[in-house]
């Protein structure tokens, strides 16, 4: 009898195991790891960038600017983390060299240089940030084209300020 029910039992065990979830050696989709790598690039440079503002910025504006961007986008990239590690995607945590050669060319820049360089750059790594988060609302991975969906808002008002930013120091 003990036979009979094991025997009956083994292929209701396997194809229950294999229902449950991606195997321990299984590949994310290419492009979910793409879009996560990609995402924390971007808000990695962006809290480095603001931490650099912090530090070199005589201006009220950039320091407003740039404290919102350390929480906003720190913030953004945990939840990002959070998604990725249940989808067994590698996030990185140090910059790649191009991110690091943006945050590097603002380095030894002080006062109005250094504001309307970091000003020019957020506009455009906002651009950037904005056009990624766009093309992967779409995304195939439900949980990440809703986290991209929800981020793209906070993004497109960081754009916003920006340009505004950029916009008040030339006057």
């Amino acid at each position: 009898m003990y036979q009979w029910i094991r025997r009956a039992l083994i292929p209701v065990i396997v194809a229950g195991t294999a229902l449950s979830g991606p195997s321990l050696g299984a590949e994310p989709p290419a492009e979910a790891t793409a879009f996560v790598n990609a995402a924390a690039q971007a808000g990695l440079m962006e809290v480095q960038a603001a931490k650099l503002a912090l530090n070199a910025s005589a201006s009220a504006a950039v320091k407003t600017f740039a404290t919102r961007m350390v929480a906003d986008h720190e913030k953004i990239h945990a939840e990002l983390a959070a998604i990725a590690k249940a989808k067994q995607i590698p996030v990185p945590g140090t910059l790649d060299a191009d991110h690091a050669k943006r945050v590097t060319s603002l380095r030894g820049l002080t006062g109005t240089s250094f504001d309307t360089a970091y000003a020019m750059q957020m506009v455009d790594d906002h651009a950037k940030a904005v056009e990624l988060f766009q093309a992967n609302v779409s995304q195939p991975d439900g949980e990440l084209a809703a986290f991209a969906g929800k981020t793209l808002a906070v993004l497109q008002e960081h754009k916003r300020l920006a340009d505004n930013l950029k916009a008040n120091l030339k006057n």
